[in-house]
């Protein structure tokens, strides 16, 4: 009798452990065994939405995506993994030793990434089911030796890591979808009509202001003038100076520097930046028949001597803009107030970021007009002891091609999803900084620079050109080098109603030294190729 009721207090207790864990396992396991089901009978496929297209402003393709695959090895499954290593080596190019860790140490890996129908095919060929692919998407560059340091690239996830790329990584990027298949005991798959599936989404396609032929003209352009001159890098810019739209922007250096120097590098800017004190001047109450002593080429400030590149003796305001007198600059900044004259460079747009849809912009450096002393002040007026940006450079002379008015630079033109336009962009008008008056007499003391002054050079055709020729020396080791600088020019045509303004920068040439006989016939190139491309505009004139 004990017995009896001892052997069913037993059963019932195994019994009661038995359904409990039925119990357990079927309401509180349920999903994580409905999980492993679904691993084995189904395989999710996940499908990469394309990512968008970049055109140039005529709708030229700059980059855009195509289908690819990347092939992958789960070594568990492999029917022979000592063929298997072999196969994979010799499609892939990498050694035996490589492979046979791989295969060896029994992990999922990436065989090779980014391959064309072509190559998936003979690996598939291999016929081996630890071999797979996955779809992907690889990035194409249509000329990107012009392209690359504005587009940027992406990374092997097909994310924007630089340029253009990054800053419109949001707009660009699909949406990805999946397809789930159903997988059958031998490992085989197959669709089945009643599993979900996501279509992917394509991202949005972004137009430039840029054009493709401009790009290309300054960048052989420039490219042939780093190469002549030796140089560290070379930079330029094309911009509408009506709308600000930027029409080409490169940049071409040594040892493959893709960096964006436009925008992501401050420099002191030299005689370019004398515009400033001459457009001052000029609402001040000067007149370019003004007469200034330039003191046989010589002025001392504080036990500093400023020079010229030669004595011009008594000269013109036009005439000291025409040579480039330091001396002049000097003796005009003298009737200047300094805070007045701070506020009026920050109208113009230095020290204050652009806003142009690229990242790594920088702001430069203003000085403080309280902290800075007679020798500071002196040399601020012709370009030292301040930095900016290459890009608000160029639209300080924007400004006065423009009649006066600032600009906002564009470099994106819209922005499309499928034939449907998401965002335009319009002109935007910063504010007017000097009236249309004084901004036509400055253009016609930046001509005389050209006919008679130092930038002679890129003149041609009669065209009226305004420019300016610029060369800094740059700071080494706390000191400015007597070797080491930076020349540069700007120059808009033509004069009286411009198409386009030219900013040009080379850096650290080593077969000459002045701007107006480096930059200044670079100049010329480009804008004869200008001239050429629309000669029947000009023409009708």
């Amino acid at each position: 009798m004990i017995r009896t009721k001892m052997l069913n207090f037993l059963l019932f207790f195994v019994s009661l452990i038995f359904f409990s864990y039925l119990f357990y396992i079927q309401c509180f396991r349920h999903h994580y065994y409905e999980k492993r089901a679904k691993q084995q009978h189904e395989k999710k496929f996940v499908l990469l939405g394309a990512r968008g297209n970049i055109y140039d402003r005529n709708g030229v393709p700059i980059a855009t995506s195509e289908p690819c695959f990347s092939v992958f090895c789960t070594p568990r499954y492999a029917r022979d993994a000592a063929a298997l290593v072999r196969k994979i080596s010799r499609l892939s190019g990498r050694s035996r030793k490589e492979v046979r860790q791989l295969v060896d140490k029994g992990d999922f890996f990436w065989v090779e990434m980014k391959v064309d129908i072509t190559r998936r095919d003979s690996y598939l060929a291999i016929n081996d089911p630890s071999i797979g692919y996955t779809h992907d998407l690889n990035r194409r560059y249509n000329m990107p030796e012009i392209f690359t340091s504005m587009i940027g690239k992406c990374g092997m996830d097909n994310r924007g890591i630089e340029g253009m790329e990054l800053q419109f990584d949001d707009i660009l990027s699909g949406e990805s979808g999946f397809a789930i298949y159903q997988k059958d005991p031998a490992g085989g798959i197959f669709p089945y009509h009643n599993y979900p599936e996501q279509e992917p989404r394509p991202g949005g396609d972004i137009f430039l202001t840029v054009d493709l032929q401009l790009q290309a003209i300054l960048h052989d352009k420039l490219n042939d003038c780093l190469e002549k001159e030796n140089a560290r890098l070379a930079a330029g810019l094309i911009v509408d100076p009506e709308t600000g739209n930027i029409l080409a922007m490169v940049n071409v250096g040594k040892n493959g520097d893709q960096r964006n120097h436009i925008i992501c590098d401050e420099f002191e800017p030299g005689s370019t930046f004398k515009l400033l004190a001459l457009t001052f001047a000029l609402l001040n109450g000067a007149q370019e028949g003004d007469k200034i002593d330039t003191e046989a080429g010589k002025i001392k400030i504080r036990g500093h001597t400023i020079n010229d590149y030669r004595n011009y003796g008594v000269v013109t305001l036009k005439q000291a803009v025409a040579h480039s007198s330091n001396v002049a600059m000097v003796k005009l900044s003298r009737k200047f107030d300094r805070e007045r004259f701070l506020l009026f460079v920050r109208d113009f747009g230095f020290g204050e970021l652009t806003g142009i849809e690229f990242p790594g912009e920088v702001r430069g450096r203003l000085p403080d007009a309280v902290k800075m002393n007679d020798i500071d002040f002196a040399t601020l007026v012709f370009g030292q002891g301040l930095t900016v940006n290459m890009l608000q450079l160029a639209m300080a002379y924007q400004v006065i091609a423009n009649d006066g008015v600032l600009q906002k630079p564009n470099i994106v033109q819209a922005v499309r999803k499928g034939a449907k336009t998401i965002y335009e962009v319009n002109p935007l008008r910063i504010r007017r900084v000097v009236d249309e008056s004084t901004a036509r007499s400055v253009t016609d003391i930046l001509c005389a620079v050209v006919e008679e002054g130092s930038g002679t050079a890129a003149a041609f055709n009669d065209m009226k050109i305004a420019g300016k020729t610029g060369t800094a020396q740059k700071v080494v080791n706390g000191s400015y080098s007597t070797s080491a600088v930076i020349a540069t020019f700007v120059g808009f045509f033509p004069a009286e109603k411009p198409d386009y303004l030219i900013m040009l920068m080379i850096d650290e040439p080593k077969s000459g030294y002045w701007a107006s006989t480096i930059v200044a016939p670079v100049f010329k190139e480009i804008a004869q190729s200008l001239y050429q491309m629309n000669s029947h505009h000009y023409a009708a004139k």
